[in-house]
């Protein structure tokens, strides 16, 4: 059966897989399966998996991560990175999961996009995480996809960001998360500020960390 799922598509660079529970953003504490892919097309200073941006030669047949797949007891996959939306085989690899049972989601930074991912993007809950190293920069086709914009709260950020007229939808709709930096203290002070602004402004944005860290979990 699997075979005839991904008898057209090749492999995927595959950093690591595992179950936890989502640790970021507004699925939070959903219990998931994380598929990491390995390579990103951006640097930015704080990444937490650093491990995970150079791309790699080695690959793993789509039907192997599959079957890995199946071994989780949890149905809710997250792929994750380095940067989902680099990979060929993602569009394959989104389609295989949703035919298995899978509720879909990725997190990526919005810089590139697959149009081969357009036939099922309603079906999937895509992360948005925009980056101050891209200056902040999403993919029309991300953008009309995303279900919620997830801001790191850095040096970079500032609430005039939030404000651009592109990401207008989802403050209007509640749907941006603003997560401090590698959970430090200054910048849960800095997101509490940008909150407050725009709350001022009529835009209600969420404040939620990195849960896992605090759990000592991946």
């Amino acid at each position: 059966m699997l075979r005839d799922k991904v008898r057209a598509t090749n492999a995927l660079s595959v950093n690591e897989i595992y179950s936890s529970i989502q640790g970021e953003g507004l699925l939070v504490g959903t219990p998931s399966l994380f598929i990491r892919l390995q390579g990103c097309n951006l640097r930015c200073p704080w990444c937490d998996q650093p491990e995970a941006l150079s791309f790699s030669k080695s690959e793993v047949p789509l039907e192997d991560v599959l079957r890995q797949a199946q071994e989780s007891p949890f149905r809710h996959a997250v792929i994750t990175g380095g940067e989902p939306m680099a990979h060929e085989g993602l569009p394959a690899l989104v389609k295989a999961l949703l035919e298995e049972g899978f509720s879909v989601q990725i997190e990526t930074n919005g810089t590139l996009w697959q149009e081969a991912l357009e036939e099922k993007a309603k079906e999937i809950h895509i992360t948005c995480s925009p980056k101050a190293v891209a200056g902040f920069f999403v993919h029309p086709k991300v953008l009309k996809y995303a279900k919620e914009l997830k801001f790191v709260v850095d040096e970079e950020l500032t609430a005039e960001i939030l404000l651009r007229q592109e990401f207008k939808r989802f403050l209007e709709g509640g749907l941006v998360v603003l997560q401090p930096e590698s959970n430090r203290k200054d910048m849960f002070e800095k997101a509490l500020r940008i909150q407050e602004d725009m709350a001022e402004k009529g835009y209600r944005v969420r404040i939620i960390p990195q849960i896992h860290k605090f759990l000592g979990i991946r």
